[in-house]
């Protein structure tokens, strides 16, 4: 069953957070992930508003989870620091 990664991201250093998703967007394929949303644009309802919503889909829960645990991601994610804030959310999706 898919499953999708949810990010929801406030950037503070544009240029640090741009390199950061060039590596993380390198590795992806790696999973069998695909971006099926990844917006600026959107409209928030409720709470705070994120700079960015990205969705992120992949063949499983295991593969998602590999791709974000992947020393190559949390390389990547140790030196972003405070180039942003995030909330990132792994979750299975409908049958």
């Amino acid at each position: 069953m898919a499953a999708y990664t949810v990010i929801r991201t406030k950037v503070h250093d544009p240029e640090a957070y741009s390199t950061f998703v060039e590596r993380v967007t390198a590795l992806m394929p790696e999973f069998g992930g695909e971006f099926a949303v990844r917006a600026n644009r959107c409209v928030t309802r409720e709470g705070e508003a994120p700079d960015i919503v990205v969705i992120q889909r992949f063949p499983d829960m295991g593969s998602a989870q590999a791709y974000y645990d992947h020393p190559e991601y949390q390389e990547a994610l140790s030196t972003v620091g405070g180039a942003c804030t995030r909330q990132v959310v792994i979750v299975e999706g409908v049958s």
